[in-house]
């Protein structure tokens, strides 16, 4: 049988998990981006210098090569081009333009929460300037990685933090919301068939290190400690919008603030991969890989062969981590100590995002993350220990030979937060 052939849009660094994945399964991978030198090119089959939104030389060129199917990473932005290429070559798509509408538009799915009572986040009119309760954050609609987003003190701030958002936003629309100071998590699913399976929840712990910068993530930690209330709380109406929006594949994921009440309330999904690539850890401790049901689904016209619901597994015994350094802007000149990291027993993926040369240029984004490392442990003394080895064995150095490390995660969170 002739290998089959598979285009992935976009070459991020985050991509490289998907592009592994699928030479494992036995496809030949080309990859298209627009940068020559884009990261994820150089693990792939063959590489293409094709614009990934460029959809009129993408179905050319996947014509004359006789693509077998089209996947798309972690890039938000490549959503609509994915699915009308798919449509243009007739290749299975695992969601309409009309769902990732939805999905991508920050206002759109806040209308879409609040029709199937999924708890949100509280928005403000700058209009009604008198009624905004300070601090609040300003976003555009239309963005993702963190881009045009700010906090504000007061009403000059917000002025200009709106001037700002719109700038990052091709429907020149934002959203004001109330600053969130609880804990962050994420619940994760996957969906087969319209059927939607909750497949993970984690516990998100950010570093700020302006005032006005939003916060980054820094360590993400499963099974998140507000599982049970989820379960018991969100999740059927998650499962409701879900339906309701009818989603048929794919996976998805939802960010969320825990206010005070203990209510878990969303603000932002994700119908792709995660940038995060939380299935790097989901995947390990159950049947459900999200990379191979896109790839499935690309070139076999179905996410898998069985049902995946009796796979999930939520709630493993062990205690599992995404560990995302973050750098301050500069260029990097040297970066030590991946190879012992990934020789740790309990390091099961360690994904760089930059080279040595690179430079990190976006203040406040996810570009500042250096590398995301992926531990499972069987125990939280395990997972603090290997946390400290990471911390101890990477080195990164700008051209002066400065540290360009920040924000460590305080590992004595995981003594006296979890079982």
């Amino acid at each position: 049988m002739a290998q089959k052939k598979l285009l992935v849009l976009g070459a991020n660094p985050e991509t490289v998990s998907l592009i592994q994945k699928a030479k494992e399964m036995g496809a030949y991978t080309i990859v298209t981006d627009y940068d020559p030198n884009a990261y994820a090119k150089q693990f792939a089959d063959q590489a293409e210098n094709i614009n990934a939104i460029d959809v009129d030389a993408l179905e050319a060129f996947a014509l004359r090569e006789k693509v077998d199917g089209v996947v798309v990473g972690v890039a938000e932005a490549l959503l609509p081009t994915y699915c009308e290429l798919c449509e243009r070559l007739g290749l299975p798509a695992y969601a309409s333009s009309e769902a990732f509408e939805v999905m991508t538009r920050k206002d759109e799915f806040k209308k879409k929460c609040r029709e199937y009572d999924v708890p949100t986040i509280r928005e403000f009119d700058i209009e009604k300037s008198d009624e905004i309760v300070y601090p609040v954050i300003v976003k555009p609609v239309d963005s993702c990685s963190s881009k045009g987003i700010r906090v504000c003190q007061n009403e000059d701030e917000l002025r200009e933090a709106i001037t700002y958002a719109l700038s990052f936003s091709k429907s020149k629309k934002y959203l004001i919301e109330e600053y969130m100071t609880g804990d962050e998590v994420i619940s994760y699913y996957v969906i087969q068939e319209g059927n939607p399976i909750f497949v993970g929840m984690c516990d998100r712990y950010t570093y700020r290190e302006k005032s006005n910068l939003v916060q980054l993530p820094i360590c993400y930690i499963f099974p998140s400690r507000y599982i049970d209330s989820y379960l018991a709380r969100t999740d059927v109406y998650v499962q409701n919008l879900i339906r309701g929006l009818n989603l048929k594949n794919g996976s998805i994921f939802f960010q969320c603030f825990v206010d005070k009440s203990g209510t878990v309330r969303a603000y932002e999904p994700g119908y792709r991969l995660n940038g995060a690539q939380e299935h790097l850890l989901i995947s390990r401790v159950s049947g459900i890989d999200a990379k191979e049901m896109y790839i499935n689904l690309a070139l076999n016209g179905k996410v898998a062969d069985h049902d995946l619901e009796p796979c999930s597994n939520p709630k493993p015994n062990q205690i599992m981590c995404k560990l995302s350094p973050l750098v301050r802007i500069g260029t990097i000149k040297i970066i030590k100590g991946l190879d012992k990291i990934s020789a740790l027993p309990d390091v099961v993926s360690v994904n760089p995002s930059y080279r040595e040369g690179d430079v990190v240029n976006e203040e406040g984004t996810l570009k500042q993350i250096i590398c995301r490392f992926y531990i499972v442990s069987e125990n939280k003394q395990r997972l603090r220990a290997t946390i400290l080895q990471i911390y101890n064995e990477l080195k990164v150095l700008d051209e002066n030979g400065n540290n360009m490390l920040i924000g460590m995660f305080h590992t004595d969170l995981i003594e006296e937060e979890y079982k």
